[in-house]
């Protein structure tokens, strides 16, 4: 037993040498990442790697090989009950150790193939491929390394582990549950970013440029379009245009072009075709990108693979991580703080008088398409974020054919679905559409007033929409705000009431979940001179006071960070908070109070292999 003891101590040494290499390891890894790429301390981790791996060979060697303790190990008496499980243990931890060192190793020698700089003539959408197919090739051998390390911890008896060493193997745990669920993660990932990226073969996405100056449910009238290429990694921006070159003459009953519009928008072009312009009138992403698809098809004869809406404030964010980019042909320089209104101006402004005034956002595109994919690795993090923060306000919305890729889109919460109802006790979704050809809505101020009155089992739910309308002259269309209006609210809800006019042909389209109401409401500055209005909405739900429930208020695509205050009236207190709909919200109500906090967000992240 003294000698057990003596190579348990020597032993022992080598494993807490082994677990710091892998603290070092990792450390040095997330610090590469957080610093956009630093190669030095990424080869430094692989260093620690090797270490750490050599460290716990040799603890497990000391013991395999020490003749002593094969025979104690079976010596009546102390061998079973005192020697053997301690050989056991000390085994399993260094063999963890060793599958820990091995999935580190290599996959921290994808993470610096994916940050080291690109190799000449490489943009980085061929890079990110590369580095996807070589990561897809090597997954099964990373998973199955950490699989083996989480069966060696499962292993470990911590009655014979001593005491400095059982926050280690809880760390180790925890890394290694991290790990498995980050490959999970990747599986699903890599098939989808290689698709979308044209890895199996070229693909075209149809790449919408809504105005949300004419505000549609889906973010804006489609005043121009883009045909995005991806083959093999390689992204081009090819034919741009005004979508009245395929819209237009707009096909009327009876022509083979003409497809039927929903109630609202024959009400509003008078029974003419649904066309490409107004494909964003729903306000379900998915749904509209399909529709587009369709109307893209039906006009040009073309097929695409994909959808993707790209609003002025994305392009902002965009340019935030390229810098300012010199657009030649118009004679200016765009840049990430001014985009959203110069764009406005060169687009909408009739004193111009341009013919091609559309083709501006186009041209952008297509340099910015450019210096996106010649952005250095050190700048991907930032790439991603400012992309997060763009699907989170609902400024990027992206659907493609392909289920897997679209699956992974889903997750990420790029996708600009509408919140199913699961997602909390109640969803609600306020929705307009400026019908009429203006651009009422760059200069409208809308605000939110929801008080909520709990009584007799039920929730009252009063909505407030005020609108103040500053439109000034000299803009297409006029100074007249003609909003179609619409709430999502849930399917269980009664007493639904609306203060619009009725619609004269209705509206038939159907979500799971909710109930709708809708109507027309107008605010015109020269008819009523201040130009402010507001609209009431009301409905009724099963609420219990006693426990916390929660309400999720989803953000229309194409809106500003329009104010939000909410009233919760519950036995016999009121409780009040503010907000904005910047992006999606969630009301927390519980007998004591209302909060507001944040909704979903995007959540894509470049992946971390190593860490």
């Amino acid at each position: 037993m003294q000698h057990a003891r003596q190579v348990q101590d020597a032993v022992i040494v080598d494993l807490q040498q082994g677990a710091g290499e892998l603290l070092t390891a990792k450390t040095a890894v997330v610090k590469a990442n957080s610093a956009g790429g630093d190669r030095a301390q990424l080869d430094g981790a692989i260093t620690h790697f090797q270490r750490a791996r050599a460290d716990f060979q040799r603890a497990l060697d000391s013991v395999q090989s020490d003749l002593v303790l094969d025979g104690a190990a079976i010596a009546p008496g102390v061998g079973s009950g005192y020697v053997a499980p301690r050989v056991k243990t000390v085994e399993a931890v260094a063999r963890m150790g060793i599958a820990l060192s091995d999935a580190g190793e290599e996959s921290t020698r994808l993470d610096a193939a994916l940050l080291a700089p690109a190799a000449s003539g490489t943009t980085s959408g061929q890079k990110v491929l590369d580095v996807m197919t070589q990561a897809q090739q090597k997954a099964p051998l990373i998973k199955a390394a950490l699989q083996r390390a989480q069966q060696e911890a499962a292993g470990v008896d911590l009655q014979f582990l001593p005491a400095s060493q059982k926050d280690t193997l809880a760390n180790a745990k925890s890394d290694i549950a991290k790990g498995l669920a980050q490959m999970d993660q990747f599986e699903a990932l890599a098939p989808a970013v290689i698709e979308l990226l044209g890895g199996n073969g070229n693909r075209t996405y149809l790449v919408l440029q809504p105005d949300p100056a004419e505000l549609r449910g889906g973010g804006g009238f489609i005043g121009s379009y883009s045909l995005l290429t991806a083959n093999k990694g390689k992204i081009s921006l090819g034919h741009a245009g005004n979508t009245t070159e395929i819209d237009y003459p707009r096909p009327t009953p009876g022509n083979p072009k003409y497809v039927l519009a929903p109630g609202p928008l024959q009400q509003f072009t008078h029974g003419q075709s649904y066309i490409v312009g107004d494909a964003l009138f729903l306000p379900d992403f998915p749904e509209a990108a399909k529709t587009a698809e369709k109307l893209y098809t039906q006009e040009s004869r073309s097929t695409v693979d994909g959808v993707i809406s790209l609003d002025p404030w994305a392009v902002a964010a965009l340019l935030g991580v390229t810098g300012p980019i010199a657009i030649p042909e118009w004679n200016t320089t765009v840049d990430a703080a001014t985009f959203p209104e110069s764009v406005f101006q060169q687009q909408q402004k009739s004193a111009l008088k341009l013919t091609n005034r559309k083709a501006f956002f186009a041209a952008v595109a297509a340099r910015l398409i450019e210096r996106v994919m010649a952005l250095p690795s050190s700048k991907w993090s930032q790439l991603v974020t400012a992309l997060n923060t763009a699907v989170t306000q609902r400024r990027l919305q992206i659907y493609v054919n392909s289920v897997t890729a679209q699956r992974e889109i889903d997750r990420i919460g790029w996708a600009g679905a509408m919140v199913a109802p699961s997602a909390a006790d109640e969803t609600m979704m306020e929705v307009e559409s400026n019908f009429g050809g203006d651009k009422v809505n760059h200069w409208l101020a809308r605000s939110f007033n929801l008080t909520l009155t709990s009584a007799g089992g039920k929730l009252h739910h009063a909505l407030t929409v005020s609108f103040v309308n500053s439109t000034p002259p000299g803009y297409p269309g006029g100074q007249r705000y003609s909003c179609y209006v619409r709430l999502y609210y849930p399917a269980s809800a009664t007493g639904g009431k609306i203060s619009t006019a009725p619609d004269r042909v209705a509206n038939t389209e159907a979500h799971t979940g909710f109930n709708m109401l809708d109507g027309w409401f107008t605010i015109d500055v020269l008819w009523y001179g201040s130009g402010a209005g507001s609209i009431r909405l009301a409905w009724d739900t099963t609420w219990d006071p006693t426990t916390a429930k929660r309400i999720y208020w989803q953000k229309q695509a194409g809106t500003l960070a329009d104010a939000i205050k909410v009233t919760y009236v519950v036995n016999g207190k009121t409780y009040t908070a503010t907000s904005d709909l910047g992006q999606d919200r969630v009301l927390d109500l519980s007998p004591s109070g209302v909060s507001i906090v944040a909704g979903a967000a995007g959540q894509a992240q470049l992946p971390q292999f190593g860490s």
